[in-house]
């Protein structure tokens, strides 16, 4: 997803709040970030944005 519209969809929601769910658990996000890596042979992935849950859960 490209972060521009991530940010649209984040303005758009009603919502204040933003959690990551994973089977049915709400997690708080962790913001990460990726270096460009390429595997040597014909495959390159761009520098990007990772949104990670953090350990501690919300709940249902």
């Amino acid at each position: 997803m490209n972060k521009y519209e991530l940010i649209e969809l984040l303005f758009s929601a009603s919502e204040d709040e933003v959690f990551i769910d994973s089977d049915g658990l709400l997690y708080d996000i962790e913001i990460g970030h990726e270096e460009e890596k390429f595997d040597g042979f014909h495959t390159a992935f761009p520098a990007c944005l990772t949104l990670k849950p953090k350990q501690e859960e919300y709940g249902e």
